[in-house]
């Protein structure tokens, strides 16, 4: 999962990440990317996040209100020190998915955040459904007809992320873009050797083509290629595809301005 954070400079000057986020990229559950306020919009276009994370004292809804204006469409949650239920509804009435207490636990902020990006996904559990394929994100593991899928890590993220993003086309420099955020990037093509690999291993289970080349852009999951065999005579086709400019899951945490200083609150 990739998060941009937005922290609230206008007091100090300078952006902490609120506790849960950072433990929880430090275990590798988050991609967390750091920001002020400055700027979020075109962030937010150039490198699309799974969700952006808006951290204030009280709730003051007008960078959120830029973002919905500009027709940004990344989940937002934000969380905020101090509010009264009147301002956790207008934030959430403009467009907030979530608006939380910094009290809240890292557990629970994190399952809210998976459960905004799987809906978000068109997902409804913690288990992502694909015909014959289940994605477990909790163990980050993937099984055929209930049998693990080998994977190494990368490989397991670029096949969570397509199937996050089912319906969309994902470029090659999207997934470089995620998966080695805040490190030194491979050749682009790395992303061919890795879908090799796992079209290869995915043949032994018996499915072909388990995804559609798009060529000059990227790689699509095809959900034609994982229904059970007895149902493919009355299996609808595919839904056709949209481009897709990135997508998670580098774990750590990332500072966009190196003139930012970050610290854990």
């Amino acid at each position: 999962m990739r998060l941009l954070c937005i922290g609230d400079t206008s007091t100090q000057g300078d952006i902490r990440p609120y506790r849960g986020l950072a433990e929880a990229a430090v275990e590798g559950a988050l991609s967390l990317t750091m920001s002020g306020p400055e700027g979020v919009v075109e962030t937010l276009r150039r490198s699309q996040y799974d969700i952006a994370v808006i951290q204030q004292a009280r709730p003051d809804t007008r960078l959120l209100r830029h973002i919905r204006n500009s027709r940004i469409p990344t989940p937002v949650i934000m969380i905020v020190r101090t509010s009264t239920p009147q301002e956790v509804a207008e934030t959430l009435s403009i467009g907030a998915d979530d608006c939380v207490s910094a009290a809240i636990e890292p557990v629970e902020l994190l399952a809210r955040l998976r459960a905004i990006v799987r809906r978000t996904g068109g997902h409804d559990s913690l288990s992502l459904h694909i015909g014959r394929m289940v994605v477990d994100v909790d163990c980050r593991q993937v099984r055929i007809d209930d049998r693990p899928l080998p994977l190494t890590p990368r490989e397991y993220d670029v096949v969570e992320l397509l199937t996050l993003r089912k319906t969309q086309v994902l470029s090659k420099e999207a997934l470089l873009d995620n998966l080695y955020a805040g490190q030194e990037e491979p050749h682009a093509k790395i992303i061919d050797v890795m879908v090799c690999k796992i079209r290869k291993k995915l043949r032994d289970f018996g499915i072909i083509d388990p995804f559609i080349t798009q060529w000059g852009i990227g790689y699509r999951l095809n959900e034609q290629a994982f229904i059970p065999l007895g149902a493919r005579m009355n299996a609808h086709s595919a839904t056709p595809a949209s481009r897709e400019t990135s997508l998670p899951v580098t774990r750590g945490i990332n500072v966009i301005s190196p003139t930012t200083k970050m610290d854990v609150l």
